[in-house]
């Protein structure tokens, strides 16, 4: 008797009939827990904001994929599979989307996507849509679920694991939302209930289903979407050339393997769509790389060898260095080292447009390249963004040399982010720390260095000191420890594992018995400039740390003098030592006479708090007052604004950032309500500074840029003269 064929069924369902009485999604307790970080989240949003913009250009659909569900026919009980980060993120989002309609009737009505209200009419049961793990389903409720949970988020430094996730994608999702008016929030709505799809994979039982998840992740050596598209190739050729073009096509596929295959394809498909997919490779590179419609012996030639052939030259990189030098090489084994690829498309695009004369121009190319991926990838800038700018430097090659692209460079506000992240704890960067080493030890080392031998990171100030330690001698002081202990100037590279035991040894011990090898030196100039240190203190991490924050901004050709030298941006010792920084002297005489106006127009006498902080004695005046040197280049005038100081200006009605310039007589002391409203509207380095810039119009006045929103506040009204 034959076996019985289990029952599949497959319905592309709308976000709406997802979200209704259709479907009782549950998270079975042995699945994973929610994984999606900030980085999906924000991906997700941007995605349906921008097929939401561009709807009549996509046929007015988004399609969000497939879930897999274990459910009965008519019976809504769906346990899932697979698909509980998309089910789960969707439910935040339409939350805080419900929490923010100030139409009691709307809100109502919305509130029927996230809970199932009982009604004895339809057979149906009070009943949240979707119940997470039976671990995070009590907080989910009451944090996401529940009518105005998103309104009053926890604090997520006090969550972990999922849980963590959960809040800190909604806190994502429910700060952009609050950015958008209300009547866009509307159009998103309906956008998502209306126009975007899922397909519901169903089977009854839960072996079916794990079947089907497998095909669909997995595919094992099922056809390739490379594999599609060389029957659709070889289907418009004679049968006499059929054998010919085949070849050519599968000895590139033996050079780089079937995934190899797929991932080139990929890159050919993005240098002509320049935009991020939206279809599965086959279709995408059907509707996009027009050369594939023509004549297939033509595509091969012109398209698919030349740029196997360019990359192939990526992987190669001593051939790279014979065809463009020695600093070309090191920029793209530096660029392989990187989380994604979004930087191959330019890349294999230059070297397959050049001409035999541009090697130089190429290999500046490169190096530029490099650049701007590093750039992307410290600040962990989101992929919708990555793709853009990317495809911004492809659009300017129709018009322009490589190495001519604008979108190549980095402004002065880029710049400043870039150094600021490398400055702070790189390594709890997990993905960035290793690269960003590797690539400041090959510039130490001239590039001799091999990494082959590289096992592990390791910290010479330990991450946990032992009280009976040197270490706790040498670090008293907690709040310098932490401020040291993740940064570059305390890492070095191991070519042996962690050991936890040796951590606190006496820096004398550590460093010969530890981080060097048995002849005691190490393969790693980071690793030896430490064995060659006599002692490990404070000072010496902060002079360490600038020049080696120097090293790299001479690799990734940055203005660090430049940035060093606003107001703030470091404080100690070591600051005093480096060109370029603005004297320091001069800075607090411009300070203590912005102060004194400031005292005079208020009627209150403000006393020194800190390097830049001021507050009167019994507390109802309070100022953070920074000064700023006139650039020759960008804006004006530049300051970096501290969490630390918001805090501090927080809470008191007379509070003021001061913005000086050293230039002028005049500052601007802007109330700190004022500047609070705005901070969701700069550009910030991470967790870091807010960046404030100050532009001149055309009648010379002073203009407080807010780049988010393209526009600029006038200061007169907050002009402060001084004497």
């Amino acid at each position: 008797m034959p076996p019985q064929l289990v029952p599949i069924e497959a319905k592309e369902q709308k976000i709406g009939q997802i979200f209704s009485d259709l479907y009782a999604f549950e998270i079975p307790a042995y699945q994973r827990p929610y994984a999606w970080e900030l980085e999906q989240a924000s991906d997700l949003l941007g995605d349906l904001l921008d097929s939401m913009e561009k709807k009549d250009d996509n046929g007015g659909v988004y399609f969000l994929g497939s879930i897999v569900l274990i459910k009965e026919p008519n019976d809504p009980l769906a346990k899932v599979i697979d698909g509980q980060q998309r089910l789960t993120t969707l439910t935040i989002l339409l939350s805080a989307l419900r929490d923010l309609t100030t139409n009691p009737e709307k809100r109502f009505d919305r509130g029927h996507y996230i809970f199932q209200k009982a009604n004895p009419d339809r057979g149906t049961e009070d009943r949240f849509r979707l119940l997470l793990r039976p671990r995070d389903r009590a907080f989910f409720h009451k944090t996401i679920q529940e009518v105005g949970a998103t309104d009053s988020l926890p604090d997520i430094e006090a969550l972990e694991g999922s849980q963590y996730r959960i809040a800190a994608n909604a806190r994502y999702l429910r700060e952009q939302l609050e950015l958008l008016q209300e009547s866009k929030r509307d159009e998103l709505v309906a956008y998502l209930i209306q126009r975007c799809y899922l397909v519901a994979v169903s089977v009854p039982t839960a072996e079916a289903a794990r079947r089907i998840f497998t095909v669909l992740n997995a595919r094992g050596l099922d056809l390739t979407p490379t594999d599609i598209l060389k029957a659709s190739l070889l289907d418009r050729v004679s049968a006499s050339a059929e054998r010919g073009l085949s070849d050519r096509w599968e000895s590139i596929e033996n050079e780089f393997d079937r995934d190899g295959m797929v991932e080139l394809f990929g890159h050919i498909r993005m240098m002509y769509e320049r935009e991020k997919p939206r279809l599965a490779l086959e279709a995408g590179f059907l509707k996009f790389v027009s050369p594939f419609s023509g004549t297939p012996e033509k595509f091969v030639s012109d398209v698919l060898e030349p740029i196997a052939a360019a990359f192939g030259l990526l992987k190669e990189n001593e051939t790279l260095k014979q065809s463009f030098g020695a600093e070309a090489a090191k920029a793209v084994r530096s660029l392989s080292r990187i989380d994604n690829k979004d930087w191959v498309p330019p890349a294999l695009l230059a070297l397959w447009m050049r001409k035999p004369n541009q090697k130089s121009e190429i290999a500046a190319f490169l190096v530029r390249l490099e650049r701007l991926a590093y750039f992307l990838f410290v600040t962990r800038t989101g992929i919708n963004q990555r793709i853009a700018r990317f495809a911004k430097i492809m659009n300017e090659f129709d018009s322009e040399a490589p190495t001519n692209s604008p979108s190549l460079n980095l402004t002065d506000s880029e710049q400043l982010e870039f150094i600021e992240e490398l400055d702070g704890d790189i390594y709890k960067k997990a993905r960035v720390c290793k690269p960003v080493l590797q690539r400041l030890d090959e510039a130490l080392s001239s590039g001799g260095a091999s990494y082959d031998d590289l096992v592990s990171i390791e910290h010479v100030l330990p991450q946990t000191v032992d009280p009976e330690s040197e270490w706790a001698t040498l670090f008293p002081s907690e709040i310098v420890r932490d401020e040291w202990t993740h940064r570059l100037s305390n890492l070095v590279f191991l070519t042996h594992s962690i050991n936890t035991k040796a951590s606190n040894w006496d820096f004398s011990k550590k460093k010969l018995q530890y981080f060097g090898s048995k002849n005691g030196s190490s393969p790693f100039l980071i690793t030896q400039e430490v064995l060659q240190t006599e002692s490990w203190t404070k000072e010496h991490l902060e002079k360490r740390q600038i020049r080696l924050l120097e090293k790299l901004s001479e690799v990734w050709d940055l203005n660090f003098s430049k940035f060093t030298s606003l107001d703030g941006f470091r404080e100690g010792p070591a600051a005093d030592t480096q060109s370029g920084f603005t004297n320091s002297a001069a800075i607090e005489e411009k300070r203590r006479a912005i102060v004194k106006a400031l005292c005079a127009r208020e009627g209150a006498l403000l006393v020194k708090n800190g390097s830049a902080l001021f507050s009167s004695i019994d507390g109802s005046v309070k100022a953070a007052c920074t000064i700023s040197k006139r650039y020759a280049s960008g804006s004006p005038y530049w300051y970096g604004y501290a969490p630390k100081w918001d805090n501090y200006l927080s809470g008191t009605k007379r509070s003021f950032i001061v913005l000086g310039c050293m230039d002028r007589n005049k500052a601007y002391a802007i109330p700190h309500d004022r500047i609070a409203k705005l901070l969701p509207h700069l550009n910030r380095s991470g967790e870091r500074h807010w960046h404030l810039t100050l532009e001149e119009n055309g009648s010379g006045q002073i203009e407080l840029a807010v780049p988010k929103s393209g526009s600029r506040i006038g200061l007169g009204e907050f002009e402060l003269k001084l004497e």
